[in-house]
């Protein structure tokens, strides 16, 4: 079994016992779905932020090359 495949059935099976637990849990069902999208709209919240942080930095980056590139294109 290949080291990638491994990783991703660890993981599915991380998930379910997750999933298993939060469904085994002694709340009720309307209280946990509560919990559980609160902390998804969370997640989701940074998630954005980070993708947005790393776009920025992602876009300096390839405008900073580009001028470099420029600047070398000039040059020669």
């Amino acid at each position: 079994m290949k080291s990638s495949n491994a990783f991703g059935g660890t993981l599915l099976i991380f998930g379910l016992g997750i999933l298993t637990g939060i469904l085994i849990a002694p709340r009720k069902g309307e209280e946990t779905r509560k919990i559980l999208r609160e902390q998804m709209e969370e997640c989701c919240s940074k998630t954005c932020g980070f993708i947005t942080e790393k776009t920025a930095e992602v876009r300096k980056q390839a405008e900073k090359y580009a001028k470099t590139l420029k600047k070398n294109m000039e040059e020669a």
